[in-house]
């Protein structure tokens, strides 16, 4: 018997191409791009994390302000680590531009060749990817290095500049201005030891705990410090010229995640309706097959067996698109703008798993969840086509008022109130997608837009260490304390600038950290939306430096845009960071510092490059932007024409009726489209909200692994483009629909009906 159910499935489909086709369309499209983005930022992470092994990523480096002798370091360090010298010294080309020159490394930071090989002879170079593809240096190539002509024998990468940053502190890689290099030791031998920087680079000999590696680097600290010869320092896990990648990497992977999830969430929504709308128009074949013998799980699994399917081999031509070539488009972004090894072709099982699982389990329980009642009514009700209560509309003598054309539609609006109910629904859930991808552009735009005036100052220096000749300094600039703390968050430590603001402060008036207590502090909103904290909430900050801890209640939450920012005083914060009274390390000013000291100087810090960092963060994910965005919007016009198809053809013998009596094609459009018009424009503008707050919600997880944020921001424009967006797509079906009634024919009305 069952053979009867299998026979039907092929022609329900042929019967049914159309809308299935589409859908099936939709889930290739979103899978495959969704997907595509995932394996190709996982790729780039395994060559990473297999780079940081193979070529021995440093945890982290030191500067010396007089050259010492590497056993000398040794001794003095003890013999938990391993050193390796690595000098370095910054040289112009022929372009003004600088190139950062390192000796050849033995068994740290080993470079990774991309093309060529590493300098053999005195007369040959080594450069970074990208500052070759911004002056199309090829193999063979002569440059100008210093006062030497150099020939370029291989185009490399430096584990620990995966970003090209001149300074730990830049917001921006320019590689136009600054590149990295490899020369040999005979050519560095020839170089001026007035411009050498005395770095050296170390790893631990042995595994260690986050607390352990805090107290080593605490310790490597104070015994250099106590020489006095340390004049830069950086652990690995504050270096942003490794660590920036991989936080894009995870953030494109989030993204990619929860958009995969709520398009599939809305493509189980369209085959519930679907299936619901077919077995309204087959319930007497149901009927009649319970009443044979036909268990009703059986009945369900037919029904569940196209969507199903449909899902499973649409998921399956998505990844197998995903996994062959689509893959490819999201990693030129990443190779845009850093300096990685070439991706790992890599499948991550569990990661498959989920996004052909997730479509298909969504489709299952959604599906189940909408049959369950249909199949609790007995077999009578179900031949005789009585698969709901049938309620008049109440006191309809009191809607004489309305008019006839007026009564009719809210009477159709009631009495096909599920299929209108289900027409409201996915016009909110396509309206969140299309929020969700037009709102992704709208909020970086924001961003950048506010982060110029978010800025403290038009200059901002942070110093290693206070100027012993404090009188280069104009009387009007303000000298400030600066330190990076971190919090747990969500099972990571996330990164926390702690500002002591000075008492005769000019630029941050408005913060009252004068009345705080010694465990009292103030936070910025960002720092609040991000961890989900409020005032009155106490956090746990940890300085790995210092080993300080504190425990610190949060008194206000103030509006500071620039980041994840803790602000106390500066007498407080000199406290616990053990300096004397009077210590600074960062200087606000209203313009540019030409006295200063570069060896002084960490990172300088003016509006345009906060800008302009933030414009590089737009274009590094403007494809996924992009994708985002146009998936959104297709999506959004196949629900609403779907949707507002199936509630015509709801309808359907209705409008035969109608015509058999005389009612013209634009008089039955009139009756029937136009309500449906209204519901869908009014359902458009009345969700925005929901579909912002909803957003908005679960936006702090999409940006997990951001060590920063922005808040997700729509402005009235893309919600004019959507309500335009909604009309105009409402309008276009419409007009199809009106063909659509054209062809419904009188002898429709004349059939053998129960």
């Amino acid at each position: 018997m069952k053979n009867v159910l299998r026979k039907r499935l092929p022609r329900f489909l042929k019967r049914n191409l159309g809308i299935y086709g589409g859908i099936a369309l939709f889930i290739i499209l979103v899978i495959a791009l969704s997907a595509a983005y995932v394996v190709g930022n996982q790729g780039i992470r395994k060559a990473f994390h297999d780079m940081e092994e193979n070529n021995r990523l440093e945890d982290g480096f030191f500067a010396l302000s007089v050259p010492m002798d590497k056993a000398e370091v040794s001794n003095l360090l003890g013999d938990s680590l391993e050193l390796e010298y690595q000098p370095y010294a910054d040289l112009l080309s022929s372009d003004e531009s600088e190139i950062r020159v390192f000796k050849m490394r033995q068994s740290i930071d080993i470079p990774f060749v991309l093309e060529g090989n590493l300098p053999d002879s005195d007369n040959e170079i080594a450069l970074d990817r990208l500052y070759c593809e911004a002056r199309d240096l090829d193999l063979g190539d002569k440059i100008l290095v210093g006062s030497e002509d150099m020939e370029v024998s291989g185009i490399i990468g430096l584990p620990e500049y995966i970003v090209s940053f001149k300074e730990l502190g830049d917001l921006l890689a320019d590689r136009e201005v600054f590149g990295v290099s490899i020369v040999s030791d005979g050519f560095f031998s020839t170089l001026d030891e007035e411009k050498m920087t005395y770095q050296y680079a170390y790893k631990f000999k042995n595994e260690l705990t986050r607390e352990e590696v805090n107290q080593e680097n605490r310790d490597i600290i104070k015994k250099l410090g106590d020489k006095g010869v340390l004049s830069d320092f950086c652990a690995i896990g504050d270096n942003n010229r490794v660590n920036n990648m991989i936080s894009k990497m995870e953030l494109n992977i989030n993204m990619a995640t929860y958009f995969m999830v709520l398009a599939m969430v809305i493509v189980a929504f369209l085959f519930a309706l679907v299936s619901v709308h077919t077995f309204e128009d087959e319930c007497s074949f149901v009927g009649v097959l319970i009443a044979t013998g036909y268990k009703k799980k059986t009945i369900l699994r037919h029904y569940l067996t196209i969507p199903v399917l449909v899902t499973l081999i649409s998921t399956g031509i998505g990844m197998a698109l995903a996994l062959s070539f689509v893959y490819k488009l999201p990693t030129q972004s990443v190779y845009d703008y850093y300096v990685c090894p070439k991706m790992l072709y890599t499948i991550d099982p569990v990661r498959v798993a989920f996004m052909i699982g997730f479509p298909i389990l969504a489709v299952i329980l959604i599906n189940l969840i909408v049959f369950g009642r249909k199949l609790n009514l007995t077999p009578l009700r179900l031949i005789r086509r009585d698969t709901k209560k049938e309620k008049r509309v109440k006191n309809a003598h009191e809607m004489k008022k309305l008019g006839f054309l007026n009564r009719f539609r809210v009477r159709t609006v009631v009495r096909s109130k599920g299929q209108y109910i289900s027409l409201i629904i996915g016009v909110f859930l396509a309206g969140l997608l299309c929020m969700f991808g037009l709102g992704m552009r709208s909020s970086f735009d924001k961003y950048i837009d506010s982060l110029p005036d978010s800025a403290v100052s038009e200059y901002q220096y942070v110093l290693k260490a206070p100027l012993p000749d404090p009188s280069v300094l104009p009387s009007d600039v303000e000298k400030d304390t600066i330190s990076t703390y971190e919090t747990e968050y969500n099972g990571r430590m996330l990164p926390v600038n702690v500002l002591g603001i000075s008492s005769d402060t000019k630029y941050l008036k408005d913060f009252n950290v004068a009345s705080l207590g010694e465990d009292e502090i103030i936070i910025s909103d960002i720092m609040a939306a991000k961890l989900g904290i409020h005032k009155g909430d106490t956090i746990e900050l940890d300085n790995k430096l210092t080993l300080h801890k504190w425990n610190a209640k949060i008194v206000e939450v103030a509006d500071f845009e620039l980041g994840v920012y803790v602000f106390t005083s500066q007498e407080t914060l000199n406290t616990y960071l053990e300096k004397e009274e009077g210590y600074y390390n960062t200087v606000f000013a209203d313009g540019e510092i030409s006295g200063i000291d570069e060896r002084f100087v960490s990172t300088v810090v003016t509006k345009e490059k906060v800008a302009d960092s933030a414009k590089q963060m737009k274009t590094l994910m403007a494809s996924l932007i992009v994708m985002l965005t146009a998936v959104g919007i297709i999506c959004y016009v196949i629900v609403m024409f779907m949707l507002t198809k199936m509630v015509i053809d709801k309808n359907a013998l209705n409008i035969s009726l109608l015509k058999v009596f005389g009612y013209r094609n634009k008089e039955v459009n009139k009756l029937y489209l136009s309500q449906t018009q209204w519901i869908i424009i009014l359902s458009v503008i009345l969700f925005l909200p929901l579909q912002y707050f909803l957003i908005g919600k679960i936006w702090p997880g999409m940006l997990n692994s951001m060590s920063g944020f922005f808040y997700f921001r729509v402005t009235p424009l893309v919600m004019a483009i959507i309500v335009v967006l909604g009309t105009a797509t409402c309008l276009i079906t419409n007009a199809i629909h009106v063909k659509h009634v054209r062809k419904i024919d009188m002898t429709e009305a004349l059939k053998n009906r129960e």
